[in-house]
This record gives C-alpha cells, structure tokens and sequence, in this order.
C-alpha cells in the first residue's frame, strides 16, 4: 500500500482506529452485533475501480451507485480521439 503501510493497517486507519480516536469505537469502525455499519463489497482489488461492487447501508441492500460511478458510465465510452 501507498507509504509503506500493509493491506491490514489501510483498512484499520480507514475504520476502527478513527472510531478509537473519536471515543466510538464500541459501536463503530468494525463489523459485529450491534455496531453501525455501512458496508462495501468488492470483486478484486480495490486499489483498481472496476465500476463494479455492491452495498448494505444499514441493512439495505443495493447496488454500489455514486456520482462516481455515475460519471464512470458515461464517460467510459468516449471515442479514443476525446479521451487524449
């Protein structure tokens, strides 16, 4: 991962450590029995964006939208000569 850290400390600086450092991390910043959590699933790697992936935000699930992804579907189809 980028500066040197492992793929195991990035996804803790992202989650539980924030959760400690704001003092709630007994309800967020980790997976399990009455935690709040939005969660993100990938097929792959996530360094690389695919367009692909599905969500659960509380318990709801769906497919992964965003504006991100949103300008990824348009934009992926442009003629070679635009992208340059």
């Amino acid at each position: 991962m980028s500066y040197g850290m492992t793929w195991d400390q990035a996804l803790r600086a992202v989650t539980l450590s924030p959760a400690e450092i704001f003092g709630v991390a007994d309800r967020y910043g980790s997976l399990g029995p009455a935690r709040v959590a939005n969660v993100v699933v990938w097929s792959g790697d996530l360094r690389v964006h695919d367009g692909g992936g599905a969500r659960a935000d509380s318990g709801q699930g769906g497919p992964a939208q965003s504006r991100q992804t949103e300008l990824f579907e348009r934009y992926k189809k442009l003629p070679p000569k635009l992208l340059a």
